[in-house]
């Protein structure tokens, strides 16, 4: 789970740094999505297998295959409508926000901090709760809600970088990094979309008025 956020930051750095340094390459490109497979596609299903799935039979390889099936199908469909490549949004969610979402919450669970009865991801509302939303943020990734790439600006990513940094130490930080990560993934996944198709309007209206003109 620690290794998929840090997989994170790499994925936020390594086409920034490719164009800064004028090292874009097709190969590149085309590299670049088979990590994010492995990395928030392959590596989330096993962690969710081996850690809960595996106890539930059937149902659980099913769930865990859904989450690379799904990865699978977004990336595919990345690489053939997107011809910019995520710079100017995104037409389904992130593969990035559930692979964060499920590994900040193992990452809160496993931490030790929490009294695992009430707060697990075997049994009860907690575990209801997180199994329901990744069902739903799977069916997102293969919608076709527009999503506005994550911002890289310093003011947004050093604080991230500095939670997920938190991530490795076992204290009560560790436990409001994982949580704030798992909020910030819930309101991109469900709330975000909103208030994105409101400045596409917005930016069509501006641009109508200026043929108008």
């Amino acid at each position: 789970a620690q290794l998929i956020m840090v997989s994170m930051i790499l994925d936020g750095l390594d086409g920034t740094l490719a164009r800064a340094l004028k090292g874009t390459t097709q190969v590149g490109a085309e590299l670049d999505t088979f990590v994010d497979l492995t990395s928030f596609g392959l590596a989330p299903a096993l962690m969710a297998y081996q850690a809960v799935l595996k106890d539930y039979g059937l149902c659980g390889f099913m769930l865990a295959s859904a989450i690379v099936l799904s990865g699978v199908y977004r990336l595919s469909r990345f690489r053939v409508v997107d011809p910019f490549r995520g710079q100017k949004g995104y037409l389904g969610l992130p593969i990035t926000t559930n692979a964060g979402w499920m590994a900040s919450f193992f990452i809160a669970t496993e931490c030790g901090q929490i009294d695992r009865n009430w707060f697990a991801l075997d049994h009860g509302p907690v575990a209801m709760f997180f199994w329901a939303t990744t069902l739903v943020m799977l069916a997102l990734q293969v919608s076709r809600v527009r999503y506005a790439k994550p911002t890289k600006n310093p003011v947004v990513f050093i604080p991230f970088s500095v939670m997920m940094i938190l991530l490795f130490t076992k204290s009560d930080l560790a436990v409001a990094a994982a949580l704030t990560l798992c909020a910030y993934g819930f309101l991109y996944a469900f709330v975000h979309p909103f208030f994105y198709r409101q400045a596409l309007l917005l930016e069509e209206e501006k641009e109508h008025v200026t043929l108008d003109r």
